[in-house]
């Protein structure tokens, strides 16, 4: 995919996590409310943070495919291996939530192939950057952490409940701005699993052999796509409010061929279930669906008896197929790239932004007034009736709470 694809889909990720969470939870992901407003305060850079991959990084002969095959010949003993075989009832039974690709193939005998992966380690890549974002999360300043996962070990000396998002660009550590950047940069990779030939063998130039497809035909399919979304002076925002990010997301240039109207993204929770907590599973299996969507869809190839079987470009690939075809595919790969940025952001948030634990216990008989650490012997001796439960130290001492001397020292009396 290029430029103005993969900031559309980072955006209207954003805007799909927005409109279905309920009262700051999604599922049970709770605080989502706070994922969006510190992502909110940096959407002018989605047009330079997803494309970063590409521009910066520049991994692409490995960190954004995972090309696959079912030929006997290169997989060797993994075509018997029953983890190269991942049929429909399978895949439908991990992969949660909307899959419109994965509905597509319902009837397809290519999942019932072996098949696996010879190049690429995309799903490495994904699997690597979403625990950056929660190492990132969890070494911010202490803003960040207060004003996000409300858990704080230790007393300080101020308040910083109110200090904002936006000001935390300044952090010594993470910033704020720098894990928002991070979460477009994932955005870009998991939207490249959706793109049937990041994961087919095919289309892969192999020394001394025919290769199976045109190289024209994956630049020519992207650039079909990329006059579907804006360009940067539209994915550009300068200052965030809902509006601008319907107007941007919803309203697209007359040409598109995406049709919102028609692949609806999920209206609530259920429709972005996450699969399980192995996110290099999710998207090993992503790419999986991937792979079945390219030999169903780009079913023609080239072969040293006819090495202009297959398809050209996008044009004679419209023109075999049909334009109707071409429509419903882009719209299910772009549907369920989506929810699939959406759906790997909530699980990185739900990781960092859990229950609070109950850290202090404070005594409120009037005589003794002491916090203790919930593991100190003195709580022996306190009442039930006279225990009161706090996440941090800064609460207990702001209703007049005084530190044990035992479990936490420092006390005043």
């Amino acid at each position: 995919m290029k430029r103005a694809a993969h900031g559309w889909i980072a955006l209207r990720a954003y805007k799909l996590i927005d409109d279905i969470s309920v009262n700051g939870r999604i599922g049970n992901v709770r605080h989502t409310d706070k994922l969006i407003e510190l992502l909110s305060y940096y959407l002018s850079g989605v047009w330079d943070g997803a494309w970063i991959p590409d521009s910066l990084i520049c991994d692409m002969k490995y960190g954004h495919i995972f090309k696959q095959t079912n030929d006997p010949k290169i997989l060797g003993s993994k075509s018997k291996d029953k983890r190269s075989q991942a049929p429909y009832k399978e895949l439908k039974s991990i992969l949660k939530g909307k899959r419109l690709c994965l509905e597509r193939l319902k009837k397809e005998e290519v999942l019932n192939e072996h098949y696996w992966s010879e190049e690429g380690h995309l799903p490495d890549r994904v699997i690597a950057l979403t625990h950056t974002v929660s190492d990132m999360l969890k070494l911010g300043d202490f803003p960040l952490a207060f004003y996000l996962r409300e858990q704080r070990r230790e007393a300080y000396e101020g308040d910083l409940s109110a200090a904002g998002v936006k000001n935390l660009s300044l952090s010594p550590t993470f910033s704020a701005r720098q894990i928002a950047t991070t979460l477009f940069m994932l955005s870009h990779y998991i939207a490249d699993a959706h793109m049937p030939l990041h994961c087919d063998y095919r289309d892969y130039s192999r020394r001394n052999k025919i290769r199976p497809m045109s190289p024209r035909l994956h630049p020519s399919i992207e650039e079909e796509w990329e006059k579907s979304f804006p360009k940067e002076k539209m994915l550009g925002i300068g200052k965030y409010s809902k509006d601008s990010v319907d107007d941007i997301v919803l309203n697209l240039p007359k040409n598109s061929i995406i049709e919102t109207d028609k692949y609806k993204l999920s209206a609530s929770a259920a429709g972005l279930k996450k699969s399980n907590d192995n996110v290099w599973e999710e998207m090993v299996n992503i790419c999986r669906v991937s792979y079945a969507l390219s030999r169903t869809w780009i079913d023609k190839e080239n072969t040293k008896e006819n090495q202009e079987a297959g398809y050209d470009d996008v044009r004679e690939l419209i023109k075999r197929k049909g334009k109707e075809e071409f429509i419903d595919v882009t719209n299910q790969i772009f549907h369920d790239a989506v929810e699939s940025v959406a759906r790997i952001w909530l699980l990185v948030w739900g990781k960092f932004i859990k229950k609070p634990k109950i850290l202090f216990i404070a005594n409120k008989d009037k005589y003794h007034m002491e916090v203790h650490q919930d593991t100190c012997p003195w709580l022996g001796l306190v009442k039930k009736s006279n225990k009161i439960r706090f996440t941090n130290l800064i609460d207990a001492h702001k209703q007049g709470f005084d530190n044990c001397a035992h479990c936490i020292g420092g006390s005043k009396r």
